[in-house]
């Protein structure tokens, strides 16, 4: 995956620093070594989940999806989408420079959406008829995965005249009548966690790819 260490650098950095800020003596050097050390040991974990699952990603989406299954090489999400037939006044997502560099600003949704298990099982999903209201959509991002994320924003931001990549799967983000399912290696889900309070009472073991479907309703700043 391009750029993976770098990320995961910036996700190992915070829990470290946080610890060691109570310490009057901090140890740079030996800090940053073990920084490294943790994400070379997370990219091998997750090359191993990889070299595993992209194959059953892949025929899962061309069989289920067919000519109409997309695969974004920098992440390894395989997707389907219907684009909505007038998005002439697209939402605009932005982003900010924050302690680790280029970072995408949250959003608010409105949205349906589903979880299923791979044969068809579904584990979530909002009450029929009563679309799913996320002021902050970092609240689903917590609960399902980094996933939602890579559905959502742009595959390129501009954040202060700079385009950034973000390796988003739509070239404009998800907007507003716009119907998306993907599935992902596992750990841009739920990862090392098994997830047992979706609606549905269904457990999903950890280390399972899932499929979402997200058919979004209305997108928007923070509320």
């Amino acid at each position: 995956m391009k750029n993976i260490t770098k990320l995961l650098m910036a996700f190992l950095c915070l829990g470290v620093l946080f610890t060691a800020c109570n310490k009057d003596n901090i140890d740079y050097d030996a800090l940053n070594r073990q920084q490294i050390e943790a994400a070379r040991k997370e990219k091998a974990r997750r090359d191993s989940l990889l070299r595993i699952q992209a194959p059953l990603l892949e025929q899962y989406a061309k069989t289920k999806w067919k000519e109409n299954a997309r695969f974004s090489d920098s992440t390894g999400i395989w997707y389907k989408v219907e684009l909505a037939t007038d998005n002439s006044t697209p939402y605009s997502y932005t982003g900010s420079i924050g302690y680790y560099g280029p970072q995408a600003n949250a959003w608010s949704a409105t949205l349906n959406f589903k979880g299923e298990l791979m044969d068809g099982t579904v584990f979530d999903k909002n009450t029929d008829g009563v679309p799913k209201v996320y002021d902050d959509i970092r609240v689903a991002i917590k609960t399902y995965g980094q996933a939602w994320v890579q559905a959502f924003i742009p595959t390129i931001i501009n954040i202060q005249g700079q385009d950034v990549r973000f390796e988003g799967l739509l070239q404009k983000g998800l907007q507003k009548g716009d119907k998306i399912s993907f599935i992902a290696p596992s750990y841009y889900s739920f990862d090392q966690v098994e997830y047992t309070t979706g609606s549905e009472k269904v457990t999903v073991p950890k280390n399972t790819p899932v499929i979402y479907t997200i058919d979004l309703k209305a997108v928007g700043a923070v509320k």
